[in-house]
Parts: C-alpha cells; structure tokens; sequence
C-alpha cells in the first residue's frame, strides 16, 4: 500500500499535469517550471489577474526587445 506521503505527491503531479494541459490548450506559451511558480504563488496569495497582467507584460517586453536586437544585427548576422 502507498504511503500517505506518495499518494500526495502523486495527486500533486496529477494536478500540476492537467494544469500544464490547460495552459497549452489556452496556448500560454508557460513550461511546467514556469507554470509550478505561478501556482506557488497564487498559493501564498499572490492576486492571480495581477500575475497573469505582469506574464503578458513581460512577454510583450520579451517581443519588443527580440524585435529591436533583429533590427539592429549588421547585414551579415555577425556582431
């Protein structure tokens, strides 16, 4: 019979991997990592609207600053 310890830990990979499911079907673009802090914060009381608002922005930030660094390489792609 399972320990009480690794029938938890199972229910929690269980969890975490029918969260990460949802997150690729709503195309979230977060790895299991990722997706693991989020869920650990949201747990310490973390307002979930404002983490998802601070994840849009910091990809968009990502978007912009991958543009600019494209924008700026020399013709021949070496820096």
């Amino acid at each position: 019979m399972a320990s009480p310890a690794s029938t938890n830990m199972n229910a929690v990979r269980e969890t975490m991997d029918v969260l990460l499911e949802m997150s690729r079907l709503l195309n979230t673009g977060l790895d299991m990592e990722s997706l693991a802090i989020c869920v650990r914060l949201c747990e310490q009381g973390i307002n979930p609207e404002a983490l998802s608002s601070v994840i849009k922005e910091l990809k968009r930030a990502s978007e912009s600053l991958k543009v600019s660094n494209t924008l700026e390489l020399p013709e021949d792609g070496i820096i």
